[in-house]
Formats: structure tokens, sequence, C-alpha cells
């Protein structure tokens, strides 16, 4: 199974994907930088802290003949709410000499020498044991680990909260830069998208980004080459009408010629006038033939047209046609029924569809043609009384060379119903066929109403 996706979304995807997780690795190289720096200053705080200890203290225990030294009263106007997160001890001669009061709660724990991280008192803690040997003293200074931990959270919180806010702007950032890059591709679909069916001219690369030069000359490429096809089917076809209707008609005037010859001979009757009704239906499938091939491959523009005049020029040309079959149009319309269209295409199905009705209506009935307004809709409707169409074969009628079973023969080309459907695909619109009772069928063409 294949699906499309969208440039633009994979383009915004990948980049936004690959900024992000750039972003992150970034981001991450430089916390774990921030780390090991936040640890570097911290530990030299502490050895700095506990060398200010050793100066300050170590004169004035070598000094006293009483190790112990008194601390004085803590000033808690100056207190700060990291103090109870930072502490120290004093040892001289293995003899605790002071403390802090946060210390209090190591009671006869002592780090190793040096830095170390110990779990002390329910909190991790990292301590900083400096040794003195010329006056023996001691110094261990000590703070929790929390202190860095909280310090790098905030480091990272200043880091990715501007972050938070910055990625969605990065994404429409993105996302606008990717749609002003892509707009000469969307310029140049619309470009193709509203040109004509029999518009095989180069697309100009003048105003195209380089990096597309290659699909407009591949489609340049391409156009000349429907073209060059377009031209040999407009030839082929030109040629066939041609060729296929000189024979046919030479066939029908020798088959006319030997019917009037064979009037003494009433047992050729019934052949020469099947061979002359077979070339007559020879002939009008060519003819059908001919003009779908012309219609599929011919211009299909479309402008503002009112459909009555279209009806009323069908009808009086297969004005003649009725009167030789003894079967009466009546026609009831509403002036300026207004819709967009193309008027060779509508003209060619209109006359079929009421050509059709003209042939299967007996004599000395009538053709009921109606074009009227519905709902911003208009509505042509064509009203036989001949023998309708079998619900069973409804779904089939518009297929080509599909032919309606009528008193057990089958008529017509079975090209009539399909250039219709083709014509109303055409115009987007619909067609309802409906059985009369007690007998006929009811075709109905629905169209979009044009408003001035």
């Amino acid at each position: 199974m294949i699906t499309s996706y969208s440039i633009r979304r994979r383009l915004l995807l990948y980049t936004t994907a690959s900024t992000l997780g750039l972003t992150l690795l970034i981001s991450s190289l430089a916390l774990l930088s921030a780390y090991e720096e936040i640890e570097e200053v911290y530990d030299a705080q502490l050895a700095h802290s506990a060398k200010i200890l050793l100066q300050l203290t170590e004169k004035e225990i070598g000094e006293s003949e009483n190790i112990e030294i008194s601390l004085g009263t803590e000033r808690p106007d100056i207190s700060h709410h990291y103090e109870n997160k930072l502490t120290f001890r004093i040892w001289k001669d293995d003899i605790l000499s002071t403390q802090s009061v946060q210390a209090e709660q190591f009671g006869s724990f002592s780090a190793t020498p040096g830095f170390s991280n110990e779990y002390v008192a329910g909190d991790m803690w990292r301590f900083f044991v400096l040794i003195d040997p010329p006056s023996n003293i001691t110094i261990e200074v000590a703070e929790q680990l929390e202190i860095r931990q909280e310090l790098i959270l905030k480091i990272l919180a200043s880091f990715w909260l501007p972050l938070f806010l910055f990625v969605p702007l990065l994404i429409f950032i993105i996302w606008w830069i990717i749609g002003i890059a892509l707009k000469p591709v969307y310029s140049l679909s619309n470009e193709i998208n509203q040109r004509e069916s029999n518009d095989f001219s180069p697309i100009n690369e003048d105003q195209t980004p380089k990096e597309i030069h290659s699909l407009i000359q591949s489609m340049n490429s391409m156009l000349q080459r429907i073209q060059a096809s377009f031209v040999r089917e407009q030839q082929f076809t030109d040629n066939a009408a041609h060729e296929l209707r000189t024979p046919l008609a030479a066939m029908k005037a020798q088959a006319q010629v030997l019917i009037r010859k064979s009037s003494h001979l009433p047992e050729f009757h019934e052949g020469l006038n099947d061979l002359h009704l077979s070339i007559d239906r020879a002939t009008q499938m060519i003819e059908q033939l001919l003009e779908l091939a012309r219609l599929q491959s011919g211009v299909t523009d479309m402008h503002r047209i009112d459909l009555n005049t279209i009806v009323e020029e069908t009808i009086t040309d297969l004005s003649p046609l009725a009167r030789r079959s003894n079967v009466s149009i009546n026609l009831t319309n509403h002036k300026h029924c207004w819709i967009n269209g193309n008027p060779h295409a509508l003209t060619i199905m209109v006359k079929n569809v009421i050509d059709n009705a003209i042939k299967f209506s007996p004599q000395g009935s009538e053709v009921k043609v109606e074009v009227y307004e519905k709902d911003d809709q208009v509505v042509l409707a064509i009203t036989d009384q001949g023998p309708g169409i079998p619900d069973a074969e409804k779904g089939k009628i518009f297929e080509r060379f599909y032919r309606v079973r009528k008193s057990n023969h089958f008529t017509g080309s079975g090209l009539g119903l399909s250039i219709v459907k083709w014509v109303i695909d055409l115009h987007q619109a619909d067609i309802l066929m409906l059985n009369n009772t007690p007998g006929g069928l009811r075709v109905e063409l629905t169209f979009a109403q044009l408003f001035k």
C-alpha cells in the first residue's frame, strides 16, 4: 500500500528532532562540566575553611594549657539558611577542642584524612580533614551534599526553563521558514492545476529554485510527449471520420439501390432491410465513437451559459427526426437557467437523451422536456412514453457498448448513455432515471445553478 507524505511535515520533524537532540547533548555536557566545576569550587572552599580554622586556632591552642576553646554566643541576626548544613570540629592530640553546634550530631564519628563522602546522622556529607603534624591539630570541616545538588538543580532550571520557552518558538520559526522555502513548489502546483486540458506550453523555470529545475525539465519533456500524442490522436480521429464514413455511405447507397431494384422480389426484402438498418447502426456507432473521442481529447473549458438555449437549439435540430417518428416534443422551461458548463459537451448530452426518448417512444406519443430551477439547482427532465428501463439494467446502461434489450432485440450502439455520463461527470452534475406508470422513462439531469 502506497501512502503519501508531507515534505513540510518531515522537514519540520527532522529539523526539530535534530535541534532538540543537539540541544540535549550540549546541555548534558554543559551540566556535567558545571557539576565538576561546582565540586572543585566547593572542595576548594572546604580546604580553604580548614586552613583558616588552623591559622586562627593554632596559636591559641598551642599557648593555652586548656585545650578546649569556647566559641561564645551565636549571633542569630547574621545567620544564613545554609548555616545548618555547614559544620566543623577541631582536635588537639586526639582530644576534641571545639566544634560547631551542628557537629554535635556526629558524636564519635571521625572522617578519614582528605576529602570523603560519608552518610552521617541521616544525611550525606562531604568531609575534608586536615592534619597538621607540627602542632598535632586536626581540622575537620563538612557540608551537606544537598547544597551542591541544590545549586546544580538551580543551574539546570535556569538552563531548561528558557529552553522550554524557546522550543515552541523554534518550531514555529522552522515551520515558517520551511513554508517560505516550499512556496515555489506550491505555486508550481497551483499553476499546473489551473491549466486547461489542452495547454501543453512549457513551464517557466526562471522563478523556481534550482533544486526543482530537473523536475520541471522532466515535466516539460512529458508535456511535449503528451502534446505529440494528442496531435496524433486528433489526426487519427479526423482520418477515421473520413475513411469510415465514405465506405459506409457507399454501402448505404448500394443497399437502397438494391431495395428499389428488388421490389418485385419479396423474398429479399427482409434481408436487405436488415442490411440497411445494420449500416445505419454502424454509422451511428462510428459517429458516437468519434464524438466521444473528440470530447475526451478536446477543449473542456467552462463558462456561464443558459441551459434553456442549449435545449431549445437541440430540439430544433431533432424536430425532423421527431416528425418522421410521429412523436411530438413539448418543451416547458423557465427563461435563463444559468449554469457553468461547456456548450459543445452539453449539446451532445442533451441530443443523446432526447434522441433516445424519440427512438423509444411509440408513434403518436409525446416527449416532454422540462427545464426549471429547484433549490438553487437547474433541472433538465426528459419524459417519454416508451417501454422504460428495467431496474436490473439501470446500473449497467452507462457502460460502453451495453445495449438494453427492447422487444427481444438489442437496440442502439451502446455509446449514447456512456457519453451522457461522461458529460455529467465533467460538469459534476447528477443523473437520475425513473420509470413512469404505466410506462415510459423520466431522465432528470441536475446541475448547480450559477447566479448573476
